[in-house]
């Protein structure tokens, strides 16, 4: 037995390490036996659908955010093919909130932003398929959203939204500026929620109930703000899926990258490499925590345009997630080796 005299600082840095090791370790089991669960629900996140002429253009981030027609028709088929129950968004609420029961395979489409590609090319595939949707709205069509990046979708007209929510796609509320609400005040990140669900409101003519993250920056103020500007429910891009234990005002989806092929679409939505989603959408809401979204967002597009930023996904990280865990696993042992072999 080691006696606690001959623990010194390096002894016991190395124990804190494992102690933190052994929390991480904590954390991923819960989350894989999260993603394990029967009830979880596919809940599929796009926010552009291009044809595929114009998506093989692509070599920068809308490789990764926006999804060729043939392939989002395609993974809609196979999950049809596959048995699973489509979900509107008020179907989903409404058994999270009542635990109504779900079937064992259920998915719930949604869009972020309020892209007009959701109108000309996402409504007729959906309307065709029969499989009800949800698109989240920025309201103000000038903002940096619509006007950014490699390639550049306007936001719907007031008459392409209306089209949508009589045609099978819920219109709800994606703040009016997409801007980091958890960065604002109070009084701006209420005004976003506020206006841009009056707005919307109005232009469709029922009450809009129901909120998207923009940027996925958030907190738990920020959900409390959600509540505070009469939102029944809110969604998140944690990378996960939602089951029926998941809070309302935290319905958790995932980006359906642009790079997916068919091959993959089935692997890349098992409970396993959920799980590995939910572990890389952890880390990567780390740096817009710590440098804030004035720093993040430039540096985030300079990366993006850069050689590597059409490498940035999924499959990707993946494999950097892997290598570097096993990496400092492997140095955590050389040092415990080091640090207790003389006592």
């Amino acid at each position: 037995m080691i006696a606690l005299q001959q623990i010194g600082p390096i002894q016991v840095s190395v124990l804190l390490m494992w102690s933190v090791v052994f929390l991480a370790l904590l954390w991923v089991i819960a989350i894989f036996r999260r993603e394990a669960r029967k009830d979880r629900v596919i809940s599929v996140l796009y926010h552009r659908v291009v044809p595929d002429e114009v998506w093989d253009s692509f070599v920068e981030r809308e490789r990764i955010f926006s999804v060729s027609e043939s392939r989002f028709r395609g993974q809609l088929e196979w999950l049809k093919e596959q048995g699973y129950s489509f979900l509107s968004m008020d179907g989903l609420v409404d058994h999270l909130k009542n635990q109504t029961g779900l079937p064992d395979k259920s998915a719930f489409v949604s869009f972020d932003d309020g892209c007009e590609s959701v109108y000309s090319r996402a409504l007729p595939i959906l309307q065709e398929l029969e499989i009800p949707a949800t698109v989240f709205v920025t309201t103000d069509p000038e903002t940096w959203i619509f006007h950014s990046g490699e390639y550049n979708e306007r936001r719907m007209t007031e008459d392409e939204i209306r089209a949508c929510e009589a045609g099978g796609i819920a219109v709800e509320s994606h703040s009016v500026s997409h801007r980091g609400l958890n960065e604002m005040s109070d009084e701006e990140a209420l005004k976003e929620m506020v206006d841009s669900k009056a707005e919307i409101t109005q232009w469709i003519g029922r009450d809009v109930r129901f909120f998207s993250i923009p940027l996925n920056f958030y907190n738990r103020r920020t959900l409390e703000l959600c509540k505070e500007a009469g939102y029944s429910a809110v969604c998140v891009c944690d990378g996960a899926t939602t089951n029926g234990s998941s809070s309302p005002f935290r319905i958790r989806r995932f980006i359906v990258e642009g790079t997916w092929s068919m091959e993959q679409f089935p692997r890349f939505i098992a409970p396993r490499n959920i799980g590995q989603r939910r572990i890389i959408a952890s880390i990567k809401r780390l740096p817009p925590k710590i440098l804030g979204e004035k720093r993040w967002m430039p540096l985030r597009a300079r990366i993006f345009r850069s050689r590597i930023g059409k490498k940035l996904t999924f499959a990707t990280l993946k494999k950097m997630l892997i290598l570097g865990s096993a990496t400092a696993l492997t140095g955590l042992v050389i040092l415990t080796v080091y640090a207790f072999g003389s006592i």
